[in-house]
């Protein structure tokens, strides 16, 4: 395979564009030397590419087990064959420990396909992220115009003189048309790194290859999908903690519940969402399982229960529903508040409507089997990465509900 050829791969795989500078950052000559001794024919993106191709994480696990003086799982043709002499021409100890992925610069970029799966994934451990809009971004920062208010319409007789007139209320002269001044802002969506670090035994690696990688996706989507819930409800905003949470925006709706938890409670929080957002297609309501199993036991004045979980069909999302809002249920949400340290939060709002989510990027996984510890302790590390960002457009749009005894 030649270097152009191995650049084409490799940009088809990450979706980057690369330059033979880039390349170096990516893979180091090791792992070139093998990729470089495959036909680019042979060799699929993916690991479980069906056809005659060998799937690239595949090839590579074959590689590291011919390191190791151990046969290839997969049938490769000459192609391994010209990769053993590649290997045999390295040092020993680092003929051992190569492994799937590893350059000495830190970097081994996921295909693209495993990569939009893991953040498929996250979804189904975020509870916030799939209420919002999602936003794809290019850049490190978008910026999108808001109107914060300011225009009215008026009332313009037809076939009028209209010379004489002054319109009411509005402090213009006679005879000018009625105009508004709009007050505009901007909203700034921010992506920021979210990382996660796994470290696996090399013996796990070699003896599940290719399996580890969904056994990876799905503590990269679990751990990735908390944290940014954990920051979208009450991050600080802080340089290590830099995504401002609903639990530190909200000031206008921030509502506090009555002596004993009631329906008006779970009404007023509602409501304060829709007074300002009256066009919202559905106002979701986030609260913690044991907040869940309280709103379970509510009724209203008319001794209705309010919490109704949908039957397999009935609803098109067979989400719970409190007073024919959504329910969602989020572990994330803090239950040792207050004085007794036994409060929990419910939060509502427009997340259609107002909250943002921005992905600057997909998932990055870079290993590196040779660093300390990991190396005296034959490990290898793992790094997943993603550029995610939240915002919301107006706090008006969102509630929170305090106070709310569990125990």
């Amino acid at each position: 395979m030649t270097d152009n050829e191995l650049i084409a791969l490799l940009e088809q795989a990450t979706g980057l564009s690369l330059d033979e500078e880039r390349l170096k950052s990516l893979i180091d000559e090791r792992l070139a030397g093998v990729l470089k001794a495959a036909h680019p024919r042979a060799i699929s993106l993916g690991a479980d590419l069906p056809g005659a191709g060998l799937g690239f994480s595949r090839y590579l696990g074959d590689v590291r087990r011919l390191g190791m003086g151990q046969a290839p799982r997969h049938a490769a043709g000459g192609d391994l064959v010209r990769a053993a002499k590649a290997l045999t021409e390295m040092p020993a100890h680092k003929v051992k420990d190569l492994r799937e992925g590893a350059t000495t610069a830190g970097g081994y970029l996921v295909p693209g396909e495993q990569a939009s799966e893991v953040l498929n994934l996250v979804n189904s451990h975020s509870a916030v992220k799939g209420l919002c809009r999602q936003v794809p971004m290019s850049a490190h920062q978008i910026t999108f115009p808001t109107v914060s208010g300011g225009l009215t319409a008026y009332w313009v007789p037809e076939a009028a003189d209209s010379e004489g007139v002054v319109p009411d209320g509005t402090g213009q002269a006679a005879g000018e048309t009625p105009r508004s001044n709009a007050t505009f802002g901007q909203l700034a969506l921010t992506a920021h790194v979210l990382a996660v670090k796994v470290v696996v035994s090399n013996q796990l690696l070699d003896d599940s290859d290719p399996g580890v990688d969904k056994v990876l996706q799905t503590l990269f989507a679990e751990t990735i999908g908390q944290a940014f819930d954990v920051a979208a409800l009450r991050g600080a905003g802080t340089a290590l903690d830099p995504i401002n949470g609903l639990a530190g925006r909200i000031s206008t709706n921030a509502l506090g519940a009555g002596a004993e938890f009631a329906f008006d409670d779970v009404a007023g929080l509602i409501y304060a969402v829709y007074g300002h957002a009256p066009h919202a297609a559905e106002v979701p309501v986030l609260g913690h399982p044991k907040a869940e199993k309280l709103l379970m036991t509510m009724k209203d004045a008319d001794d209705n229960f309010i919490f109704r979980r949908s039957a397999v069909g009935e609803e098109a999302d067979n989400r719970p529903r409190v007073w024919g809002e959504p329910f969602v249920r989020d572990p994330n949400i803090l239950v040792n508040l207050g004085t007794g340290s036994n409060e929990t939060r419910l939060f509502a709002g427009d997340f259609a409507g107002g909250a943002l989510v921005g992905v600057r990027s997909g998932l990055v996984v870079k290993t590196n089997p040779w660093a300390e510890p990991y190396f005296s302790y034959n490990q290898t590390a793992f790094l997943a990465e993603v550029r995610i960002g939240f915002a919301v457009s107006d706090e008006k749009r969102f509630a929170m509900l305090s106070g709310i005894v569990t125990a």
